[in-house]
C-alpha cells in the first residue's frame, strides 16, 4: 500500500546550544537513513563553535540548513520556528528530536511508519517496550512529571515531556499550534494537550532513550517547576472548557528587524468598539495616535519574530502615513491632566540625575508640550527637543524656552550638533518603525561615556501576562513590544553599557486613572466603572508603577 506522504519530502529538524561535540555525529546517523531526509538545525548563537562548525558541514551537505538564531531565545520557540519552517519549504512530514543523541536516529523509520495512521507521533520511554538511562532522582522527577501529565489532562499517553516526535506538516499548516505559549520544556505537553483537543490522531511508539553523548545536561531546576505550575494551568482550562484550539492567522510578513519570515501570532487583531478608529477626514486616526489615547477596544494583530524574538505589529499593518498621523495629533486630554504630567516628570529627572550629571547638553526625543525639557532647563541643562506633533511643538514653547524641532529623529538628524552628554526618550522606542535604529542614531548624537535614559514596554512582566490581550498597552499606535532581555542585547550591540533598570513611574489624577483603567474589563463592566469617574477627586494626584513600563538607563561605551 503507499504512503499517504509519497513524493513528500521529510525534514528532521533539531535545536542546539553548546552541542560542537555532538552534533556532526547525529547528523551523519540521520542522513545515513536516506538520501531524501533532509535536517534543519536551529543555533541559539552557542558560544562553544557549534553555529560555525555547521556553517562547515552545511557547505558541503545542501541536505543540510541552518538557521542562525540572535540569542538563546528558548526551546519552545526553537520548535515553533522548526514548524514554520517545515510549512514554508514544502515538507510533509517533520521529526523533531534532541541534538545531544539522546534520542537514536534508528527510531526515525518506526515513528514515520506510525505516522501514516496518525497526525502527530511520540517517541516515548515509557509506553510498552520503551526503556530509559535514566536513574535516581532523574528518573523520578520524570516519571512523576508524565504520570502527572496524563492524570490532570485526561489523555491516555504515556510520554509528555520528549521532544521525539513526528508531525503531519498539513495539520501544522491548517492549524499553527497558535495557542502554544510555553518556551521551556512544558512545550512539548503542551503541544500534545493542545492537538489532543483539537481532536487530532496521537499515537506514541517505544524507544530507547539513552544519556546525553557530551555534555551536560541543561535542564535547569527552576524550569521543573514552571513546567509543574504550566501544567496545573492546562488543567484547569481543560476542566472550565477554555481548551478550544484556535488556528492562527496566516502571517505573510517578514519580521521589521532582523526581516526572519518565521513570525507566530501572539494575539490576534481584535474590534470591541462600536465606533470606528478612523473617519474620512483622518482626525479620529490622529487622535488614536496621541499621547492619552484610549482606543483600547480595537486591539491590532501582534506577532513574534522566532529568530530574533522581538515581537511587533506585523510590517504590512503600519499605516504608511504614520508619520503625517503623529503629525496631526492634537490631544487636548494630555492638558487636562497637566499638573500630573509635570509631578511624573519631576520625579523622572529627580531618578536619572545621578546618572546624567549635574549640567551639560541634553536632548529629548518625542518631548510632546516639553514638560520634561521645562525640569531640565530649570536644572541648568542646555536643552533640544525633537518632537513629531505640531500641536505639541506649539505647546512646548508655552512651557520650555529650549528649542523643539517639529518631525522625527531621522528627519532632523542634521540639524543637530552630536556630542550630546545625555539624551532621553520616555514612551517613544514602541512607537518608531525602526526601534534598533534609533538606538544606534541616539549613539552617533551622544559623547562617549554620555547617558541615554529611556522607557519602553515590557511584555515579560507580570502584569501583560496576567491580562493577555485584555494588556492596555496593546494598541494601533504600539508597533512594537519588548523583553527586558531583548533590549540588553540591543543595547550591548548597539555599543552601550547598561546601568541600570528601573520601573517607571506615571503619574495621573485619580479620575483620569480610573477612566483609562476602566477599559481593561470587559466593555459592559468597563461603562458601569466610568458612570462612577465624575464623584473622583480630579485633583488628586497619584504615581502608577506595575512594572510593565521600565526606565533603562545606558552609557555610550568610550572605546
Amino acid at each position: 500500500m503507499p504512503s499517504r506522504f509519497q513524493n513528500m519530502r521529510t525534514l528532521v529538524a533539531t535545536a542546539t546550544y553548546n552541542e560542537r561535540d555532538n552534533i556532526e555525529l547525529l547528523l551523519s546517523d540521520i542522513f545515513a537513513l536516506d538520501d531524501q531526509i533532509e535536517a534543519l538545525v536551529i543555533d541559539d548563537a552557542s558560544p562553544d563553535g557549534t553555529g560555525a562548525l555547521l556553517d562547515q558541514l552545511a557547505a558541503s551537505e545542501p541536505r543540510l540548513h541552518v538557521v542562525h538564531r540572535h540569542a538563546k531565545l528558548g526551546l519552545g520557540s526553537a520548535h515553533q520556528l522548526a514548524f514554520a519552517y517545515a510549512i514554508q519549504h514544502d515538507f510533509g512530514r517533520l521529526i523533531t528530536m534532541d541534538a545531544d543523541i539522546s534520542h537514536n536516529p534508528s527510531s526515525i523509520p518506526a515513528l514515520l511508519k506510525a505516522l501514516e495512521d496518525a497526525d502527530m507521533v511520540i517517541g516515548s520511554r515509557y509506553v510498552k517496550g520503551g526503556s530509559s538511562d535514566y536513574s535516581g532522582y532523574r528518573k523520578f522527577v520524570s516519571v512523576c512529571a508524565n504520570t502527572l501529565a496524563r492524570i490532570l489532562l485526561g489523555i491516555p499517553l504515556h510520554e509528555f515531556t520528549t521532544s521525539f516526535r513526528a508531525f503531519d506538516v498539513d495539520m501544522l499548516r491548517r492549524y499553527r499550534c497558535s495557542k502554544l505559549r510555553s518556551n521551556g520544556y512544558s512545550f512539548f505537553t503542551e503541544t500534545i494537550f493542545r492537538l489532543e483537543s483539537a481532536g487530532f490522531r496521537l499515537a506514541e511508539v517505544p524507544i530507547h532513550f539513552k544519556d546525553r553523548h557530551e555534555g551536560v545536561s541543561k535542564l535547569p531546576s527552576a524550569e521543573v517547576f514552571r513546567g509543574v505550575a504550566k501544567l496545573f494551568r492546562l488543567a484547569v482550562s481543560r476542566a472550565t472548557g477554555r481548551n478550544v484550539f484556535h488556528a492562527a492567522t496566516e502571517i505573510d510578513d517578514k519580521c521589521v528587524h532582523c526581516t526572519s519570515p518565521f513570525l507566530i501570532e501572539i494575539f490576534s487583531k481584535q474590534d470591541e468598539t462600536a465606533q470606528p478608529v478612523t473617519d474620512n477626514d483622518g482626525s479620529r486616526a490622529a487622535a488614536a495616535y496621541s499621547c492619552s489615547s484610549v482606543e483600547r477596544r480595537a486591539k491590532p494583530q501582534v506577532v513574534q519574530c522566532l529568530n530574533c524574538g522581538l515581537i511587533h505589529i506585523p510590517k504590512k499593518l503600519v499605516p504608511q502615513d504614520i508619520g503625517s498621523l503623529y503629525g496631526d495629533v492634537e490631544d487636548t486630554n494630555y492638558l487636562a491632566d497637566i499638573s500630573a504630567r509635570r509631578a511624573g516628570f519631576r520625579e523622572t529627572y529627580r531618578r536619572i540625575l545621578k546618572h546624567i550629571g549635574a549640567t551639560g547638553r541634553l536632548l529629548e526625543i518625542g518631548a510632546y508640550c516639553g514638560l520634561f525639557l521645562a525640569e531640565a532647563e530649570a536644572g541648568g541643562w542646555q536643552c533640544e527637543g525633537i518632537e513629531p506633533s505640531r500641536w505639541a511643538t506649539n505647546k512646548a514653547k508655552e512651557n520650555t524656552a529650549a528649542p523643539v524641532h517639529v518631525g522625527t529623529l531621522a528627519e532632523n538628524r542634521d540639524k543637530l550638533e552630536p556630542g550630546f552628554d545625555a539624551i532621553v526618550a520616555w514612551d517613544v522606542l514602541e512607537h518608531v518603525k525602526q526601534p534598533f535604529e534609533m538606538l544606534e542614531d541616539v549613539g552617533r548624537l551622544i559623547r562617549p561615556g554620555g547617558v541615554f535614559c529611556f522607557s519602553t514596554l515590557d511584555i515579560d512582566n507580570w502584569f501583560p501576562r496576567l491580562l493577555g490581550k485584555r494588556w492596555p498597552w496593546i494598541m494601533d499606535m504600539h508597533l512594537h513590544y519588548f523583553s527586558g532581555s531583548l533590549l540588553r542585547r540591543w543595547l550591548d550591540h548597539a555599543g552601550y553599557d547598561l546601568i541600570e533598570v528601573l520601573p517607571y513611574r506615571h503619574y495621573a489624577s485619580a479620575r483620569y486613572a480610573w477612566t483609562k483603567g476602566a477599559d481593561i474589563f470587559p466593555p459592559v463592566f468597563a461603562r458601569a466603572l466610568k458612570v462612577v469617574a465624575p464623584v473622583i477627586p480630579a485633583g488628586l494626584v497619584l504615581p502608577f508603577s506595575f512594572g510593565d513600563i521600565k526606565l533603562f538607563v545606558a552609557r555610550r561605551r568610550t572605546e
